[in-house]
């Protein structure tokens, strides 16, 4: 029984210590991600067809582009051929369920749509830059451009071997702007919930939410006032100059929820606008030069203030991890000076006016870190030392010397003294003039 008991437990340990189950191999993890494209690529497209416009062969907002583009943007290259692959397949299989090609004609059609789309990513994926920076948002919009027009040229060939009936130039203007537009929207609502986890805490504020809640609402009804059919019958002549009036909330919903909930709010408002207006509905549908013009000039309106949204994002976002940055720093430094017992001041070499660290109060005393001057400072001094401080620190603020370093007996306020070790510093502006002088502040001790 021992010997068996004892064979039990080694199967047991032995079951414990094998090595987890082996992770898909690189074959099936290409596999998974062509699929898992393709699927993403083809519900994009049914949401895409249903904002479809009978003027144009091409549908006004195509979102299958932003999906290839966005799976490209933030993944590593070498994840792009299976991607592109995915992309292709769904693409070519669209091609010949909505609009009738053959499977040559599908195939040329999926052609089209990768190309031009990789074109667009490998220009916006240049450096590497976040695509929430700056420069990131910058080549994005280059990229997503540069690709759609890249795909409107090759469109007009594909469809005048196919199509050769169409209206060629709109055919062309059309796959271009609803590439870009569906690029321009879908990507960064991808970019933002990249890493995305569900907190119990942090996040934006209520007020800041319940904020812009009441300004997309208050977009929502102007799109729905501004957008209305037959809107010439409803606001005259002047029905034709109200397609700005719902973007300004767009744009103040957007700045308050910020990346995610701003990417959200662009998504769901570029697709309201077009969709409406593809409908027959809105100032672009007013007086149309030719059959499809609403569509084109709509489409170029979202594109325009999408590319502002962005860009305004991403300048909003650099200044705010700029604070963030500088805020966490200065939490870092103000932890550090409180462990070894030290505050620092910052007075104005002309004026004398004193700016304290925050935790000074918790090293001096509430009493001394509420005094806002030089000469506030000098008069709790003792005064036998009082004139040799002040000497002190008018040669550091002249530049008489770069810093200094002494010790004096501080009075408070309650009566009690303490003795004070300060080391000044002055900092020098472009003329080599003091503009600021700098102290470092610790008790020697409390002699009550």
């Amino acid at each position: 029984m021992l010997y068996a008991g004892s064979a039990a437990s080694r199967s047991g340990l032995t079951q414990l210590a094998s090595p987890p189950p082996k992770p898909p191999g690189v074959a099936v993890q290409q596999l998974q991600r062509i699929l898992l494209i393709a699927v993403l690529f083809l519900a994009v497209a049914a949401i895409s067809k249903s904002l479809a416009s009978a003027a144009t062969e091409t549908i006004p907002v195509w979102l299958g582009s932003g999906v290839t583009f966005s799976a490209l943007l933030i993944s590593a290259r070498w994840w792009w051929p299976a991607t592109l692959a995915g992309a292709a397949l769904a693409a070519a299989a669209w091609g010949m369920a909505a609009h009738g090609l053959d499977p040559l004609g599908a195939v040329a059609f999926a052609g089209v749509e990768v190309a031009s789309v990789a074109v667009g990513a490998w220009i916006a994926t240049l450096g590497r830059r976040d695509p929430d920076s700056p420069a990131g948002a910058a080549l994005f919009i280059v990229g997503a451009l540069a690709g759609s027009v890249l795909g409107g040229a090759l469109a007009v060939a594909l469809w005048q071997w196919q199509r050769p009936d169409l209206n060629l130039l709109l055919e062309g203007c059309t796959w271009t702007l609803s590439s870009a537009v569906g690029t321009l929207l879908l990507t960064p609502v991808v970019t933002a919930f990249r890493g995305f986890r569900l907190r119990r805490s942090g996040g934006m504020a209520m007020t800041q939410f319940l904020g812009g809640a009441a300004a997309f609402a208050v977009f929502l009804i102007a799109v729905a006032l501004v957008f209305i059919d037959h809107g010439q019958q409803h606001y005259g002549h002047v029905a034709a100059t109200l397609a700005y009036l719902p973007m300004p909330f767009l744009l103040i919903a957007a700045a308050l929820w910020g990346a995610r909930g701003g990417a959200l709010a662009l998504l769901i408002g570029g697709l309201l606008i077009i969709g409406r207006t593809a409908a027959g509905g809105g100032p672009f549908a007013v007086d149309e030069g030719f059959h499809g013009e609403a569509v084109v000039e709509v489409q170029g309106f979202v594109i325009i203030w999408a590319a502002v949204m962005i860009a305004v994002r991403a300048l909003s976002g650099e200044r705010r991890q700029s604070r963030d940055d500088a805020q966490a720093w200065r939490l870092r430094y103000e932890r550090i000076m409180q462990a070894v017992g030290v505050a620092s001041v910052e007075y104005d070499a002309v004026t004398g006016g004193a700016t304290w660290s925050e935790g000074a109060d918790r090293v001096l005393g509430a009493d001394a870190a509420a005094i806002a001057s030089l000469d506030e400072w000098l008069e709790r001094i003792d005064p036998a030392e009082r004139e040799l401080v002040q000497a002190t620190w008018l040669q550091v603020a002249q530049g008489g010397a770069r810093a200094s370093e002494q010790s004096y007996t501080l009075r408070l306020g309650d009566g009690r003294s303490v003795r004070v070790r300060e080391r000044l510093a002055g900092i020098r502006g472009a003329d080599e003039a003091v503009e600021q002088v700098v102290g470092l502040l610790r008790l020697e001790n409390n002699d009550g």
